[in-house]
């Protein structure tokens, strides 16, 4: 019995605390600190749209592709302040860069259908809207999705296994 308090203790801890919040529409949970950041239906680009595939140029993708149909809610992975929103007309368009809470890890959002929901110094939740799939920038020609990119310390990492554990308990 004593063991079970704990661990009510514990969860009413993380999620009044803030650390995780639920979302509306089920792309959130309130028992873990990451979700995944698309709310809907979804799947991939495969090979062209993994960490590391090539592009022109000689540049490497940074990122991974997250297939979803246009307008499809998008949520914070991770709680955390926003460092930047914009639009960026050759590669990214509308795009968003929310820096983790107590992480070093900052998370890229990008090909949004309109300007993020939220702007610089913004405090967000895990699992709270923050925009929509869309198809601006470069992904006017491939369709809608999105372009999601991990940084560590500035250095951008495969979001891809996070990703797919994110995906798993989403």
């Amino acid at each position: 019995m004593g063991a079970l308090l704990v661990a009510v203790a514990l969860v009413f801890s993380v999620v009044s605390s803030g650390a995780a919040r639920a979302s509306a529409g089920g792309g959130g949970t309130g028992f873990f600190d990451h979700v995944f950041p698309v709310d809907g239906p979804h799947g991939t680009r495969g090979y062209t749209g993994e960490f590391g595939a090539p592009r022109s140029g000689g540049r490497t993708h940074q990122g991974f592709d997250v297939v979803a149909a246009c307008n499809t809610p998008l949520v914070a992975v991770r709680g955390g302040r926003v460092l930047r929103s914009g639009y960026d007309p050759v590669l990214y368009g509308n795009y968003l860069l929310i820096h983790g809470e107590g992480e070093d890890r900052s998370y890229f959002y990008a090909h949004m259908l309109r300007p993020a929901l939220v702007r610089r110094g913004d405090r967000v939740y895990t699992g709270e809207p923050v925009g929509a799939v869309g198809e601006t920038g470069n992904a006017i020609t491939i369709g809608c999705h999105l372009h999601f990119e991990i940084h560590v310390h500035g250095e951008p990492v495969d979001p891809e296994p996070s990703l797919r554990r994110w995906d798993g308990y989403s």
